[in-house]
């Protein structure tokens, strides 16, 4: 075998993950069975090209625990329903190395720093990363100029200020994961992140080889698997458990393998192109309350184009409760949340940062006829072409520059 062919066996190895993965994708029951399976099987692209663009970050990106550097995600390489909201930063480690992470803090509402232990994503036993460590942006210890440095080690050394264990009991830490949280788009900034392995610091990498390439390949396309057989048993498990046209009521996600701290409802709903679905929630303390629309496949619609998420901030308020309208077509009133088209939608609220004393309120959600919409709005001002062309237009703005651009 020549160097050349040696050069592609990685390739082709992924190239059959890839069409393995195709297979398993459209094995899904919402798919195999839907009544509108040219949308569905746009929807599962979709998703497989985000796991296609995760798996090669996977393999080529966060593979070296020596000389890690952060995974930054997005809507283009996301992992399952992307909050346009977050910020997300990745990387690998290993426990026996000492870990350093320096940067300044933002302003965002909500951060969140954990140290994993388990495969990345889902796989098919529905295992996801457990949570070693954390450490919040209340807790974060800042300097005067709001920098900071964050030790990850087995003991905590002397002097460390910022301090996240790498094991806990049979757990051995293999990632760490930073999410930053925006309640307001156009006013709050991003931190700044660097990771760096202590004892390898200036030592450069060594130049791939074949092999090299081939293992990085590999580490790829077992993810890209893994992770589909697991994630379309998640979203079939998600949806045997949501009943369909009902939106669950607030409930905790500190299981180990969620975020801790979070709340959320969710639901899946089939909807027609003159349908509306009304949401209503009160105003809560949380550092952090949004809504988000998705599809059947976990897919985030597109957030930069279309007002597909709000969060409170962004969102109009009326007497203490917020009026969240769902619709394929423009209802004339701010708080909208685009379908794009979409005719099986899944909605998900979060709520973030809520005081130890409090719970979210309960959550109601209406199906109406287009057409009979405004009869149960009465009393919610008119919001016209004119302001929903400016409205999306800061939105993409905002979307773009910061906090969070790409």
């Amino acid at each position: 075998m020549n160097d050349s062919q040696t050069e592609l066996k990685g390739a082709l190895q992924f190239a059959k993950a890839i069409e393995q993965a195709r297979e398993i994708m459209l094995t899904a029951p919402w798919y195999v069975f839907s009544p509108t399976p040219e949308q569905e099987l746009a929807a599962a692209e979709k998703q497989l090209k985000h796991q296609i663009a995760a798996a090669l970050d996977e393999g080529f990106v966060v593979h070296d625990p020596l000389h890690p550097e952060f995974r930054v995600m997005s809507q283009h390489n996301q992992y399952g329903l992307y909050n346009p909201d977050n910020k997300y930063f990745a990387a690998t480690i290993s426990s026996d190395g000492v870990y350093v992470i320096r940067g300044k803090r933002g302003t965002s509402a909500s951060l969140e720093i954990q140290v994993g232990a388990g495969d990345p994503g889902y796989n098919e036993n529905l295992t996801s990363p457990i949570t070693v460590d954390q450490i919040t942006g209340e807790d974060l210890n800042l300097r005067s100029d709001d920098t900071f440095e964050i030790i990850i080690s087995d003991t905590k050394p002397e002097g460390a200020e910022n301090w996240l264990q790498n094991y806990k009991g049979d757990y051995q830490a293999n990632s760490i994961l930073i999410r930053e949280g925006f309640m307001d788009w156009e006013k709050e900034k991003g931190g700044t992140w660097y990771i760096e392995r202590m004892d390898t610091s200036g030592q450069p990498n060594s130049n791939p080889s074949p092999k090299v390439v081939n293992d990085q390949y590999a580490r790829a396309s077992e993810y890209l698997i893994n992770a589909t057989k697991g994630w379309v048993k998640f979203v079939d498990r998600l949806r045997a458990n949501l009943a369909s046209g009902h939106l669950s009521q607030p409930r905790p996600t500190q299981d180990g393998s969620g975020l801790p701290g979070q709340w959320n409802a969710a639901g899946f709903f089939p909807m027609a192109p003159d349908d509306a679905l009304i949401i209503t929630v009160s105003r809560s303390n949380a550092k952090y309350q949004s809504i988000q629309v998705g599809d059947f496949w976990f897919n985030a619609l597109d957030f930069y184009q279309r007002q597909t998420s709000l969060t409170t901030a962004q969102a109009q308020i009326n007497d203490e409760e917020y009026r969240f309208v769902i619709s394929a077509k423009d209802p004339g009133v701010a708080n909208w949340l685009d379908t794009a088209g979409t005719q099986k939608i899944f909605v998900f609220m979060r709520w973030q940062g809520m005081p130890e004393c409090e719970e979210p309120s309960a959550v109601r959600a209406k199906m109406v006829k287009f057409k009979e919409l405004r009869k149960c709005l009465s009393d919610e001002p008119f919001f016209g072409p004119k302001k929903r062309q400016a409205q999306l237009a800061a939105r993409k703005a905002a979307a773009l520059t910061k906090p969070r651009g790409f």
